[in-house]
């Protein structure tokens, strides 16, 4: 799904280059062909900045955004593949050749009476699991919010992070009151997390894989 919405905002955005050439072109066509702005010279200072504005909102902007993203691909590479070992099986996985599995929290079963050991070794999980993250986006946040378009990488891998604080909580409630309400909430909140760390693996494969191509 999420490569579809980057196709549509890919979509939007080159909508909103062509609407804002042909902006200018209606402006620049008026200057030319009419006596207008010369009459309202506000109006006219108005669409001198308009354009200026949308020149460099939509055009140059993007252009300089691509010359970062080609100046520090190596570095966006090493990140993404950073952020790949920190949430990748690392039994199944062998990154280096494009095979990633992305890791997976166990889900329970029974009565809502796992053991407490069980639990304790969940919650062991998300804590590293979280941990690792954390320590993936403090690396790499700053760097990666200033060398290209990285923000819905980094929003997904915090939306990660959150989730398996709700698995944690989960886990907790399901410690101190047992029963198959707890269990069937805390299966919830564990598939939701595995979902999207399965979802993040192909985001982050996709990334790497386009990097490459364009080498």
């Amino acid at each position: 799904m999420r490569w579809k919405e980057r196709e549509l905002q890919r979509v939007l955005r080159w909508l909103s280059v062509i609407g804002a050439l042909g902006l200018i072109a209606v402006i620049l066509w008026l200057d030319v062909t009419t006596g207008i702005w010369q009459d309202l010279v506000i109006l006219s200072g108005l669409a001198g900045g308009l354009v200026t504005f949308l020149l460099t909102a939509l055009v140059i902007e993007r252009i300089v955004t691509r010359n970062a993203e080609r100046k520090w691909e190596p570095v966006n590479r090493l990140a993404t593949s950073d952020f790949l070992h920190a949430m990748a099986d690392e039994e199944k996985s062998e990154i280096a050749h494009g095979v990633i599995v992305a890791r997976s929290l166990p889900e329970f079963t029974g009565d809502g009476r796992s053991s407490a050991e069980e639990l304790h070794d969940l919650r062991e999980s998300v804590a590293r699991e979280r941990r690792a993250l954390s320590d993936a986006l403090g690396r790499w946040a700053d760097f990666l919010l200033t060398s290209g378009e990285n923000e819905a990488v980094l929003r997904h891998v915090a939306e990660i992070a959150l989730q398996l604080d709700q698995v944690r909580d989960a886990a907790l409630e399901t410690e101190n009151q047992p029963s198959a309400e707890t269990l069937a909430k805390m299966n919830d909140e564990i598939r939701e997390c595995n979902s999207r760390f399965s979802a993040i693996i192909d985001e982050l494969t996709a990334r790497l894989h386009t990097e490459t191509v364009r080498r």
